[in-house]
């Protein structure tokens, strides 16, 4: 059964005001179908992935669009002081190769370049750096270098998928054309459907994710 919108948003907001770790006073939600925008302002970049965290566990969300500002709190941290401490955390991050990554700062804006060998290194570079107090974005342009791909690839993320309990009720169809992988097909929720890219990506050899996926009540 299709969830109506001012049930989704009003299910969004309490789990936001649920969160102790976000102050959602200035966060506005609006929902069309099953779409949610988040808007408005947060203190710090963590509440913003928080946020967006809560948000893809509220049944009937099929999509998501973070608009979330993030506003200072308390003393301004300066790009230089925010450029030592991202360089810090990527030295200290044991999922992200040394050297491989550059960092630039600019107004709070982090900005992530270089090359790695797999996607849970990217990811490892970008949460290593969202910690830091002072963060107001990020962008993150790592590049993947070229892997060898297995034949057998969409077979293995098929298998992956069969595993999870969160994808119990999909229906995905897992396609590849060299090292671009393709999912097709209906998930039950937008949990359901972040799984199954993270399937995908965890795959040997994956340079890039086309997630066709529709999110269906």
């Amino acid at each position: 059964m299709h969830k109506p919108d001012g049930l989704v948003g009003d299910d969004v907001r309490e789990a936001l005001d649920w969160d102790n770790a976000i102050d959602d006073a200035r966060i506005m939600v609006q929902v069309k179908d099953g779409k949610v925008t988040l808007s408005g302002a947060v203190h710090t970049y963590t509440e913003a992935l928080k946020a967006l965290e809560d948000t893809k566990h509220v049944k009937g969300v099929r999509d998501i669009d973070n608009q979330l500002l993030v506003g200072p709190a308390g003393e301004a941290v300066t790009d230089a002081v925010l450029l030592d401490a991202c360089e810090k955390a990527l030295d200290g991050n044991p999922f992200v190769p040394k050297g491989a990554v550059s960092v630039a700062v600019r107004d709070g804006w982090v900005t992530l370049t270089g090359d790695v060998r797999h996607h849970y290194q990217r990811d490892a570079a970008e949460d290593a750096v969202s910690w830091q107090p002072g963060v107001t974005g990020i962008t993150n342009e790592l590049k993947m270098t070229p892997n060898p791909i297995p034949s057998d690839v969409a077979d293995r993320i098929n298998k992956a998928i069969d595993r999870s309990s969160i994808l119990d009720d999909s229906v995905i169809k897992v396609s590849n054309q060299g090292s671009t992988v393709y999912l097709d097909g209906e998930v039950s929720s937008y949990v359901a459907r972040v799984t199954a890219e993270d399937a995908a990506w965890n795959a040997p050899g994956v340079g890039e994710v086309v997630d066709r996926l529709l999110v269906t009540s």
